[in-house]
This record gives C-alpha cells, structure tokens and sequence, in this order.
C-alpha cells in the first residue's frame, strides 16, 4: 500500500511540474514537487543494498518524469488529427513517446542513487541525475530538448539571463537545488544551507537586472513578419493554395518599403522551387519589399527532397538557401528505416525516404545580415547555432503550428526562439503561421509580438546584436562545470 501512495505521488509531483514552464510560468510549483519526489527516494533508499536503491530509484524516478512527460508533451498529439489512418500513432505519441523518454533518461537516476548519502549531498545528487538525464535526452536519438526544467526561468526577463552563462541546461541543475531548499529546512543543522539554495532564484533575477540596464541598438534595417491563421487542414488541400497565395500576399501589403519580408515555414503547399512564374508573380504583387524569405520544399538530385527557406529577390530568382538539418524523427524521416519500415501504421507517416537533411549550419546573406536561419523545431537545439565558424547578425526561426492544438506548444516553441537569443546575444525574428511571431532583442525580450492565432505583420528596425555571451565563448565549460558540481556530491556538506 506504502509503494502504490508513492506512485501516485510520484506521477502527481511530476504532473504538476509543467506548470513551472510556459504558459503558465509558475516556477514555484517546484517547490513542491521536487521535495515530494525527494521524500519519497529518501523513504525508499533506507536498503543498503545498491541494486535495490537503484530500481526503487528508476521506477519511482520515472513515474515522475512519465507524468511529467505525459501532460507536458500531450499536444504533439493534435498533429495525427489531419490525416486518416493515424489513429494508432496518436496513441504512441501520447503513451510512447514519454515511455522512450524516460527510458532514455533513465542513467540520471542511477546516479542519483549511486550518489545517494547525507541529505545536503542528497540534493545534490537528485539534481545531478536529472540533469544527467536532460543531456541523454537532449543528444540521443537526434535529440529533444523540450521542457528541460531550466526553462522554467523563463518566467521573466531578469531570470532567465542567467542562460547567457550557463545556458539552460546548467541552469535547471541550479533551479533544482532551488526547488529542493524547503528540504534543508526540515533539519536546523542544515538551514544555511537551505537559504543559500533558496536565494538561487533571486541572485538570478539580480543578476539579470544587472545585465538589462543596457540600450537596444536599432540598426538601419528594416523587415516585415507576417504570420498568418491558415488551418492545416487547408494547407492539405490542393484547391486552396490560390486562396493562401493571396492572402499571404494581402498581408504583406504596408505603407512602408523594407529590407526584407519574412514569410513562415512552407508558407504555400507547392513547390516554389520549380515555379520561376509563381514566384515571379508574387514578387510583382508585393510591391514594399525587394526580397522575401520564405520556406518552400526544394528538390534536388530530382528525388531529393529539402524542408528549406528560400530568399527571392525581385524578378522571382532565388539568391540563396538553407535546407533544414536537424529533421523531426517520425515527421519528416523514419528513423530505423530498414526496421521501422516493416511496420505498416508508422511507414504511413512519411515515405520509405522522407525528407533528405540539409549539410550545412553556415548563415546565408539576407538583406539584414549575415542570418543563420532555423526551421520549425530546430530552434530548442541551442549548439545549432554555434556549430558554424561564422556568427551570424540575427537568427530567423519560421514554423508552422498549425499542426498543433492551442495547448501549450506553440507558447513553448516560442520561449524556445527567446532562450536562443539570450544564450546567443543575437536577435531572433520569428514568423509562424498560427503563431507565436515576433521580434526578440539580444536579451530574450520581446519588442512586438503577434498572439496565438491572430493574423496579421510586425514591422520593426532590426536589433543590433551583442557582443558573444560567456555562454558561447565558453560552451564547453558547461560540462566541466557538471563534472565539478558530481564531485561535491562525494563530499560531504
């Protein structure tokens, strides 16, 4: 009875931590559901005996994490709605992609039971695991860092500067410890100890209005957003894309002639690549801008296939290109082809090949700079940003939510886009049909933005970039840092 209370305890504690990320934001919640998981590990961790301490360790662990990952993750869902036959994919996105995560992170919790001892070291170790789990995750199987529990210093402009140092992974390990602090209060010996993990939190904030004193440089160019409501269930339907064509179009339309207009992510269902009229003619009707990036399919090799941006000047040519390299498993390629493949309900997704990756991490020129352009989902990859030897002006980040529900998705893919410019220094201009678009400074804050599903353009000069943050001049201290922060967990406080 005692086991089946702390799984229930467990799954509740992580359930309730998503309200610590977007769009809630309430990083408090955390203070409550890491000290529960903490009660429980200690209750259960009494047994001398490493093996038991570890699967008591891994099982209630990932009944946190799986609630955690369950509600967090459930909008992915939404997207097998538009298509017939999908159903049963639904079902694993919904119970097996939180199965694969916690397995994948599932190492974190061996070390934490391996570093199990006092309970200042405790703290330690519980935040180390999961961590340790976040960088599983974050690297294996191509990845998906979504919902790391740093991202909860999201919840305003000051805290989440702190990302310009350690980014958000380190950050969450700090966040932990500011999670675990009502722990330490449970004990006088360790009260100390306790308000300095408590005042995390607010050296963060102070820090980050240290760092916010400085001005916005606007620079002599300009661009337009422009996000539109096109559900994707039109965007699937051939008899619609004269409708989308001029509706993108009749939202470019401004008083104003700018730099560059920034269209979202496979804007119009066709192929713009191989219709030079097409693009011709809507370079003629958009009369404010010699230039527009837009995301298109392109084809090459003739069976090739890029999920790519193109920039076309004025006559309807395409001056250069960046194909999208970091692929959505399942989405746009079957991971595991030669096996996966034998599976009827998963080859529907996406064609024996799918999409072909892109080799290039390098920016291209834009009317605005040097930009390094990101597709879709590739903008929660913080290291594709710093993978090119040359630093770019300003990141662009289009999508296309309109695969999604209203749930929390598309608010967390746009806090993504803010915590690249705070790690980075670089402005970022987002464009997404559906939404969230906007325009984010240097420092993560957002100068104008468009809400989800509002329709509609933001004009804006464009940010002047900051010098390299700490975070990208040092990004291998990161690891080291981790690796110092296991030592202490040997010693004892």
């Amino acid at each position: 009875m005692k086991y089946l209370l702390f799984s229930l305890l467990a799954f509740l504690a992580g359930s309730l931590s998503n309200f610590a990320l977007s769009p809630w934001d309430n990083i408090f919640i955390l203070l409550f559901s890491f000290p529960l998981l903490f009660l429980i590990f200690q209750n259960v961790s009494g047994t001398k005996k490493n093996k038991k301490r570890i699967l008591s360790f891994i099982f209630f662990g990932n009944l946190f994490l799986f609630g955690y990952f369950l509600f967090g993750l459930l909008w992915i869902s939404s997207a097998f709605d538009y298509r017939e036959g999908f159903a049963e994919l639904k079902f694993i996105s919904i119970i097996g992609l939180p199965l694969l995560l916690c397995l994948i992170t599932t190492p974190g919790w061996i070390l934490t039971a391996l570093l199990w001892g006092s309970r200042p070291q405790n703290c330690l170790a519980l935040s180390a695991g999961i961590i340790t789990g976040e960088y599983l995750r974050s690297f294996l199987f191509t990845g998906f860092p979504w919902n790391l529990f740093g991202h909860s210093i999201g919840f305003n402009d000051y805290s989440m500067q702190i990302g310009s140092i350690f980014g958000f992974h380190l950050s969450g390990f700090f966040i932990i410890l500011f999670a675990l602090s009502p722990i330490l209060f449970l004990k006088r010996d360790n009260i100390l100890l306790g308000t300095t993990f408590f005042v995390i939190l607010p050296i963060f904030m102070f820090y980050g209005y240290l760092r916010l004193t400085a001005e916005i440089n606007f620079l002599d160019k300009d661009f337009l957003i422009i996000q539109s409501r096109i559900s994707q269930d039109k965007k699937l339907d051939s008899n619609e894309i004269i409708n989308i064509t001029e509706k993108l179009i009749e939202l470019s339309k401004t008083d104003k002639n700018v730099d560059l207009i920034i269209w979202p992510e496979n804007a119009i269902p066709i192929f713009l690549s191989e219709n030079e009229e097409i693009r011709s003619i809507i370079m003629q009707s958009i009369k404010s801008s010699e230039s527009l990036l837009v995301g298109d399919l392109i084809i090459k090799n003739d069976n090739d296939v890029y999920n790519s941006a193109i920039l076309l000047k004025k006559n309807g040519k395409i001056s250069s290109s960046y194909d999208k390299v970091h692929l959505v498993p399942f989405g746009e390629y079957l991971p595991f082809n030669k096996f996966l493949k034998n599976f009827n309900f998963l080859k529907i997704l996406t064609s024996d090949k799918g999409l072909s990756k892109g080799i290039s991490y390098d920016p291209i020129d834009t009317p605005l700079g040097l930009t390094r352009v990101l597709i879709c989902y590739e903008v929660i990859f913080p290291d594709e940003i710093l993978r090119s030897e040359l630093r770019p002006d300003l990141i662009i980040n289009i999508s296309n939510d309109a695969w999604f529900n209203d749930y929390s998705g598309p608010y967390q893919h746009f806090s993504n886009a803010k915590f690249r410019s705070v790690e980075s220094g670089l402005p970022t201009i987002r464009s997404s049909n559906k939404g969230i678009s906007a325009i984010i400074d240097p420092y993560g804050r957002e100068i104008k933005k468009l809400s989800l599903n509002e329709e509609g353009s933001i004009y804006s000069r464009l940010p002047q970039k900051i010098p390299e943050t700490i975070y990208v001049r040092y990004k291998n201290f990161i690891v080291l840092a981790l690796l110092f922060l296991y030592f202490l967990c040997y010693r004892k406080i």
